[in-house]
């Protein structure tokens, strides 16, 4: 057991080192020019900057806010923690190195899985490995983005309910509720989960009754207990806007944009320079009328959905392609209007090889496993496919790169162990 925390302990320490050279090591960030870090939470950018108005409106009126008005843009667990560090200190390095730790831990859950799964602690190692030198993972780490957190909530989570089966702990009530609690505190970060938890559990309750022939009713509480904690933050935005908002009010946005052929999907001058394009009128009409952040998000899918529409029935084919490129650049970053950097087309090469070796990986321990190894690869599918319709880049799959790991870790463990029993064959077979 010793020998086995050892190893853990280096795992976690390597990792964790990593991470904090990268933050304070502008060299070793190949982002560092066309998105610089910055310890001032004044002089953030992007979403970065979005995030740091919130916390400060939360910090303010006891809720994620800008200028006095509920903004429902992320949720409210990561302004909530980005608020408790602001509390503190503008200055973010005390984040920055939490957000590290957050993701070190995240190679420990992911080895923990993984050796629960196959029972086989290099498989583990390897898969925690892999998360540890995932580079481009670094760069959420360094800027208050919600990444490390919901990436260590979602993990953890999963852990949780593999350690459960693996016990035979037959799943008592405690654990359906606590099982829904830590998704519902996920779902309260990256609002996207919210409904890869419904569609994943109604999968769970079919393929669970096709495989034993019992119906899992224990389930409701999973649901209850998520239903329970969303219920505080859906009054707020009811109360505060009239309507319901589901987790999140930046998805109609991200839809209208990535549907959009013209611009293709992403943010380009396509989209910024049309003025008859839907957003500018939306924006406008927004700014006239002060329409809340979940008005315009309302404007935003209600136009989505009829382009959505106009696509498939006008451009069906231009619609596919469109579809295609947004899950390669949710898995590989291209393509897009830009040049793909150097440091991007390493990614891309890595990324194809683990994917080789995700599917390799998932058809071997299927068979050691195959209720967990089915559940986790459908749940990497539920997670790929709404970026198909969407504003999609290489940051929105960090979630899942540790999922994918746990597959990836086995492939390249059962493909070297496969050639090493070949090796010994040989030999064996020379010596007769």
């Amino acid at each position: 057991m010793l020998k086995l925390n050892r190893k853990y302990l280096l795992l976690f320490t390597v990792a964790f080192m990593l991470r904090v050279l990268y933050i304070f090591v502008p060299s070793f960030d190949y982002y560092a020019k066309s998105f610089p870090v910055s310890f001032n939470a004044s002089e953030q950018v992007s979403d970065a900057k979005t995030y740091v108005k919130l916390a400060d409106g939360l910090l303010e009126k006891g809720y994620p806010s800008v200028n006095g008005k509920l903004v429902m843009f992320s949720g409210y667990v990561y302004p909530f923690v980005l608020a408790v560090f602001l509390f503190l200190t503008r200055n973010l390095i005390l984040l920055y190195i939490f957000q590290a730790a957050l993701s070190a831990s995240v190679c420990l859950m992911t080895a923990k899985i993984s050796t629960m799964i196959s029972r086989n602690e290099n498989h583990g190692l390897i898969s925690g490995y892999l998360w540890a030198f995932y580079y481009p993972a670094f760069m959420t780490i360094s800027r208050p983005l919600t990444e490390p957190v919901f990436i260590f909530i979602f993990v953890g989570t999963i852990l949780f309910v593999v350690s459960r089966i693996r016990k035979h702990d037959d799943f008592k009530i405690g654990s359906y509720v606590l099982a829904g609690l830590l998704i519902s505190i996920a779902a309260l970060t990256r609002a996207m989960l919210f409904y890869v938890f419904f569609i994943m559990l109604a999968v769970y309750f079919v393929y669970t009754f096709i495989n034993t022939r019992k119906a899992d009713y224990k389930i409701i509480f999973t649901v209850l207990a998520f239903v329970i904690l969303q219920v505080p933050w859906t009054y707020l935005g009811y109360n505060n806007y009239g309507r319901i908002t589901l987790g999140s009010s930046n998805g109609g946005g991200n839809l209208l944009l990535g549907t959009y052929i013209k611009g293709g999907g992403e943010y380009s001058q396509d989209v910024f320079g049309d003025p008859d394009h839907p957003i500018h009128l939306f924006d406008s009409l927004a700014a006239r009328y002060q329409w809340s952040d979940a008005q315009k998000d309302s404007a935003y899918f209600e136009s989505a959905k009829i382009q959505i529409k106009d696509n498939i029935k006008n451009h069906p084919l231009e619609s596919v392609r469109l579809m295609v490129y947004q899950i390669s650049r949710f898995w590989l970053n291209v393509p897009f209007n830009h040049k793909s950097g150097i440091g991007n087309n390493i990614n891309i090469f890595a990324t194809i090889v683990l994917m080789v070796f995700m599917f390799y990986g998932y058809v071997r321990l299927r068979r050691i496993n195959k209720g967990i190894s089915e559940m986790l690869f459908i749940l990497i599918f539920l997670f790929c496919l709404p970026h198909a319709i969407t504003i999609s880049i290489l940051r929105y799959s960090f979630p899942i790169i540790p999922l994918m790991y746990i597959f990836s870790g086995f492939g390249i463990y059962s493909f070297y162990e496969k050639i090493k029993n070949r090796r010994k064959g040989k030999i064996s077979g020379g010596l007769r």
